[in-house]
């Protein structure tokens, strides 16, 4: 388990030998969960820490219709929750689930506070943590204040372009992930795709998206472009 924990971003700089060493000072426990499992409801109290060891979680949001919009998924060997576990409010801000079998480490709140100030290395790690997750809030807000598909589309590829100097964009996930991350259907998705293909502003293959004009993706966000194409 602490050779996993070294690839952690949490316990990065530290030696298995060394999370070895803290762990054995710090109360823990692991705890099996079982695919579709609710691991946590919104609004919950975050109490302890946790770490994912194996397979795959999703946080989603619920509005009062009972519509969800995916909002992340975690993959080993992340922190879950890592910026609401203090504050005024260290509630669940979605819903999590799991989405394969696995494990996950848990730490209560008092011990991995224990663990912050007997490791200086793991407090500036964790603080990496939560300034990228707000980070990345605060992208996810942006990207909730799209209106259309087409608008959210243009926010994703230009998202994962290195400031238009590719015109190739790798995407991992199937059209069915992505229309769950929009919180849109497949086939409103395909067809949004559909439209921006016919306009020559992309070709979309199974796992990259060919940008053939970096300008018409700016202009459908509002933006201006000096790009030529």
């Amino acid at each position: 388990m602490f050779q996993n924990l070294v690839n952690s971003p949490l316990f990065r700089g530290l030696s298995a030998e060394e999370v070895d060493s803290l762990f054995r000072r710090i109360k823990h426990q692991v705890k099996h969960f079982r695919n579709g499992e609710m691991l946590a409801q919104a609004g919950e109290e975050v109490d302890k820490a946790m770490l994912l060891l194996e397979g795959r979680l999703q946080g989603e949001m619920v509005d009062f219709s009972g519509n969800s919009l995916k909002i992340e998924e975690l993959d080993p060997p992340q922190m879950v929750a890592a910026a609401f576990l203090f504050g005024p409010k260290s509630t669940f801000p979605v819903f999590l689930s799991a989405k394969s079998e696995g494990k996950i480490l848990i730490l209560p709140k008092r011990e991995f506070t224990e663990m912050l100030t007997i490791e200086p290395r793991v407090m500036v790690n964790y603080l990496n943590i939560v300034s990228g997750k707000a980070q990345f809030l605060t992208g996810k807000i942006t990207f909730l204040s799209l209106k259309t598909i087409k608008e959210k589309v243009a926010y994703y590829l230009m998202q994962r372009m290195r400031n238009g100097e590719s015109s190739i964009v790798r995407i991992a996930a199937s059209q069915t992930n992505l229309a769950d991350l929009f919180g849109v259907t497949r086939p409103s998705l395909s067809r949004t795709i559909l439209d921006l293909e016919k306009q020559g502003i992309l070709t979309w293959a199974k796992e990259t998206v060919t940008i053939h004009s970096y300008k018409k993706l700016n202009q459908i966000l509002g933006r201006d472009s000096n790009d030529a194409t």
